[in-house]
């Protein structure tokens, strides 16, 4: 197995970041740009990778970019926006063939790292701000795409509970931004928020495979070796206490029930105990050896689906599962009933190594593709701690029965959300809180 190692050079206030290998086909490079979460730009950050793949200053058109894609030996471009933690994430990536595979000798890495930049830093404009044609149609795009979420029951039920688990903090907002922001947003106002994206947020620039580091450093510095004025983002952690779970049933038009509660940990992945929480986590929910799988849907099958994760960077477990509405009760008396087990160490050793197996093997998982690699490493260069991926593995290992119980003993139950049927469409959720 490979031990990845990624090389970190500074150009300007971009931060560069290499792994050679001839492990993959193709050659990846992937530019992230990270900015805290506001209410005030989330929706219009949303809208900003999709406008500047709408065209450049030398390919005006979506079609055209196609057409120099396809000239580069069928070269893809993506675009992607997520959450880690409280920070919003806008994410280009253009994969290109490993130039090693071509008889002709063509500088594809160049040419992809020439075209990402003019997309990112060269759009089309029209009076000195973004098409307002293009603009617009990425507006209706984007609506269509939010309200495919709220249609997604699911989908649905875990950005409601959000909303409420963290409605007091930015992780509330969602990543792809609000539709309500939409009919305020235009090109003027967009072209705003992309300027200071450019002026102050933080670039990183992942390339993984096969290249020539000396010529990759000099495009690179190039492009991107201008100083910005880049603010410092420094992460604060403040843990909301919980002190009684809140309850809220959200009546809609739906005909299966979609449970979800919510525990804080306290504890990220900058902590001591993290990769014993998330032992803890692949015990409960989160594999299909799980205590929640073997408890909720096989032995008294109450649901068509369940399952456990833990958010990395807020220091929450939550649970998901579709039932039927009358058997909400039950269903959370037995899930709370596998938390108290696992807090009592009510699990076998081979439960234990199982569980150890199955998050070890999915870590091999992640580094067979470049965009795994890059996932992985992203949010600890960020906040300077980095593991290899072999450490990760003996930490691992090495993590005990009593690890485990002392992970899950930090779960605190904080909010319950069930939506549930006999509402309309336009109907308010009814909230019913103890506290």
């Amino acid at each position: 197995m490979d031990n990845v190692k990624i090389a970190t050079h500074e150009f300007g206030d971009t931060h560069l970041h290499l792994w050679k290998t001839d492990k993959f086909k193709t050659t990846s490079i992937m530019l992230k740009i990270n900015s805290p979460l506001s209410e005030e730009t989330v929706t219009a950050r949303a809208l900003i990778p999709e406008i500047l793949q709408s065209g450049t200053r030398d390919y005006p058109n979506r079609t055209m970019i196609k057409q120099k894609l396809d000239d580069m030996y069928g070269a893809v471009l993506m675009t992607d926006i997520q959450k880690n933690g409280d920070q919003h994430v806008i994410t280009f990536r253009i994969d290109v063939a490993s130039e090693r595979f071509l008889l002709n000798k063509v500088s594809l890495l160049q040419e992809a790292l020439l075209l990402l930049h003019k997309i990112v830093m060269n759009p089309c404009l029209e009076n000195g701000t973004f098409v307002e044609e293009i603009v617009e149609q990425e507006k209706q795009a984007l609506r269509q795409r939010i309200q495919s979420i709220y249609d997604n029951k699911m989908a649905y039920a875990a950005v409601r509970m959000m909303e409420e688990l963290f409605a007091e903090e930015m992780y509330r907002l969602p990543e792809y931004g609000r539709v309500e922001d939409l009919d305020e947003l235009n090109p003027k106002a967009i072209h705003h928020v992309y300027k200071q994206m450019l002026q102050h947020d933080r670039m990183d620039l992942f390339i993984v495979g096969s290249f020539d580091e000396g010529s990759i450093k000099e495009i690179v510095s190039s492009l991107y070796g201008g100083n910005r004025s880049v603010q410092e983002q420094q992460v604060v952690r403040t843990w909301e206490k919980s002190v009684g779970a809140k309850v809220v049933f959200d009546k809609r038009e739906v005909k299966q029930g979609e449970l979800c509660m919510g525990y804080r940990t306290y504890t990220t992945f900058l902590d001591d105990d993290y990769i014993a929480m998330r032992v803890a986590n692949c015990m409960f929910g989160g594999s299909p050896l799980s205590k929640l799988f073997r408890n909720v849907r096989e032995k008294h099958s109450l649901a068509y689906f369940v399952g456990s994760k833990l958010e990395a960077h807020k220091g929450v477990l939550t649970m998901t599962a579709g039932i039927e509405f009358d058997t909400y009760d039950q269903t959370v008396d037995i899930i709370k009933k596998q938390v108290e087990a696992m807090q009592q160490g009510d699990f076998t050793e081979r439960d234990l190594e199982q569980a150890k197996g199955w998050l070890i093997n999915q870590l091999y998982g992640s580094i067979d593709t470049s965009l795994g690699v890059i996932e992985l490493a992203y949010p600890e260069i960020v906040e300077k701690r980095r593991l290899s991926v072999l450490d990760r593995v003996k930490k691992m290992s090495c993590v005990t029965k009593e690890d485990v119980i002392r992970a899950a003993n930090k779960w605190e139950l904080d909010t319950i959300y069930f939506l549930t049927g006999g509402g309309g469409q336009n109907e308010e959720a009814g909230l019913c809180t103890v506290r």
